[in-house]
């Protein structure tokens, strides 16, 4: 057992219930870590080295304005890492319980991601994840709450808020999750206190490799 599982809330069935609807909705919402789970992931961001963010990403005309600091792929062992496999277990459990399976396994995730934004920060404007991320984008908030939306464009057509508050998991639809490779459209903003998150991604272009 990872020393991380009894700080999750779900189990592979009600993981592949959450999964179920992102065919047709884009992403969900869901309470997936404890308390005591998140503080001690909180306290591993700490020693992280974060730099600021790229102000504007994206080709012409299709701009996307950030503003937070990120860690990105660092090393070591820690509760960040514990997280990842425990999550993983369960994932893979639960794409073996859905019929038809949305995903190859085993699956595991190759790049992961730190993310402060600060109080006040405008945050990220409408976009959609890379197209090498496939299967789902896991987005767990450790700490602090921002307005997280999934709409249809980059005019926020049709915005629609998702909780996201500490131990709430943002799981999106990455390319080719059920055989659909459109992804949803999400932005963050209104961040009227520090908000610490962590994402998980699976990047086909690089090797797959397992955290341990």
């Amino acid at each position: 057992m990872s020393s991380f599982d009894s700080h999750l809330l779900t189990t592979p069935t009600t993981l592949a219930e959450m999964m179920s609807c992102l065919p047709q909705e884009g992403a969900v919402a869901f309470s997936l870590v404890d308390e005591d789970g998140c503080a001690k992931m909180l306290q591993a961001t700490e020693s992280l080295k974060f730099r600021d963010g790229t102000p504007v990403v994206g080709s012409p005309g299709n701009e996307v304005h950030q503003d937070f600091t990120i860690c990105m792929n660092f090393e070591g062992k820690s509760a960040l890492n514990d997280y990842q496999i425990a999550f993983e277990k369960q994932l893979n459990a639960a794409f073996e319980l859905m019929a038809p399976q949305p995903y190859k396994t085993p699956f595991s995730f190759n790049d992961t991601a730190a993310l402060r934004y600060h109080e006040g920060s405008t945050g990220i404007s409408p976009h959609r994840d890379l197209v090498c991320f496939e299967a789902v984008i896991a987005i767990l908030t450790l700490s602090g709450e921002a307005g997280f939306y999934i709409c249809d464009d980059r005019d926020k057509t049709n915005a629609k808020r998702m909780e996201a508050k500490a131990g709430v998991m943002i799981l999106m639809r990455g390319k080719n999750f059920a055989g659909i490779e459109e992804r949803p459209f999400h932005f963050v903003e209104g961040i009227t206190k520090e908000r610490v998150g962590f994402g998980l991604r699976y990047n086909v272009r690089e090797p797959r490799v397992r955290t341990q």
